[in-house]
């Protein structure tokens, strides 16, 4: 995808941290540790455009997500949403927060409460906020949303148990839209669907986006999908972006390690294309963000790092953290100690 890009960005993501204390005990609780699940992100997302944020489950992803919508309160670091630091927000504030940055969830299926009907849940915004619309055009305003996201207005009177997946899900997002929002976190928004149904849901999105000048944050497993909507990529482990850039850069020319990898899992649809390109599987599962390896976190799972184990070159993996550093264009970034020798084993494999 290629948008215009603001100069200002409506989302900004400086230093999160987010923590959580692990204890230990029944009558007397000592805190014994911490899980890292978020631990030094930054990101930026400009106005009207796609923000794509990929990584394997427990990357910290999701918990991003809940700081962003105010859900969680982040241990350090700064959010800003048009240049206003929102990280520090007071509860009240936080409501505040939830009408700009609205969340579309990854099950359709148990997101939407089954005892209301669409109406209903389409409209409690408008019951919670009440300067958002006169109390006697809350009906219009709701069959408005509903026609936007492609359903009938007499879906109103239905409830979610009567509908499929993707309606389900363009309820949701019908849902997130009632408070005007100038950001959407989609967390896994077409993950729980049918493959022509995903097509479907982004396509939605897209057009809403053109049409309302929406800003995505869209959090996904599935690269195609993400290099199909997004517009720049940020790539998480275990609780901290390892590469971000434009999309192209980032999938045309990748410079981590653990990025490389995830693109070599990514399913080649021309069969006479199989086999033929260099195949990565990372053995072991994710460290856990209690204890996260020393040096670069990536370290103990890295092919390149096992390539390079002659020259004695993985000790600065073990034992220094790479810092994110520019790759060729300036707006193109990751944190790897030989992200050169990373491209050329691309180009070469």
């Amino acid at each position: 995808m290629s948008r215009p890009m603001s100069e200002t960005p409506v989302l900004e993501v400086r230093d999160l941290v987010k923590h959580y204390p692990v204890r230990v005990g029944i009558v007397i609780k000592r805190q014994v540790g911490q899980v890292k699940a978020v631990d030094g992100v930054s990101l930026t997302l400009h106005r009207g455009r796609t923000l794509g944020l990929v990584g394997e489950s427990g990357s910290g992803k999701s918990t991003l997500a809940k700081l962003l919508t105010g859900v969680e309160v982040p241990t350090s670091g700064q959010i800003l949403v048009d240049g206003e630091d929102v990280s520090t927000f007071g509860r009240a504030q936080r409501r505040r927060l939830r009408r700009d940055v609205q969340m579309v969830f990854q099950d359709p299926y148990t997101s939407l409460n089954p005892r209301m009907s669409v109406g209903e849940i389409v409209g409690e915004a408008y019951d919670i906020h009440p300067d958002l619309t006169p109390k006697q055009g809350k009906a219009a305003a709701v069959r408005e949303l509903l026609e936007l996201v492609g359903l009938s207005p007499d879906s109103a009177r239905r409830y979610p148990h009567q509908f499929s997946g993707g309606q389900r899900q363009r309820i949701g997002i019908a849902r997130a839209l009632a408070v005007r929002p100038r950001v959407l976190i989609c967390d896994e928004p077409v993950s729980a669907l049918d493959v022509s149904v995903q097509g479907q849901v982004i396509n939605l999105l897209e057009s809403l986006q053109d049409e309302l000048g929406l800003s995505y944050l869209f959090i996904a497993h599935d690269l195609s999908v993400v290099r199909h909507i997004a517009d720049e990529v940020s790539v998480m482990y275990l609780g901290r972006v390892v590469e971000s850039g434009p999309d192209a850069q980032v999938y045309d020319d990748p410079r981590h390690p653990y990025t490389r990898a995830l693109l070599s899992a990514v399913p080649v649809p021309d069969p006479t294309l199989r086999g033929k390109r260099q195949e990565i599987v990372l053995e072991g599962d994710i460290p856990s963000p209690i204890a996260p390896p020393s040096g670069c976190r990536f370290h103990t799972r890295c092919w390149l790092a096992s390539r390079l184990a002659d020259s004695g070159v993985p000790e600065r993996c073990r034992t220094e953290d790479p810092a994110l550093t520019v790759q060729g264009a300036t707006d193109h970034v990751a944190a790897c100690h030989f992200a050169e020798e990373a491209a050329g084993a691309v180009r070469g494999g």
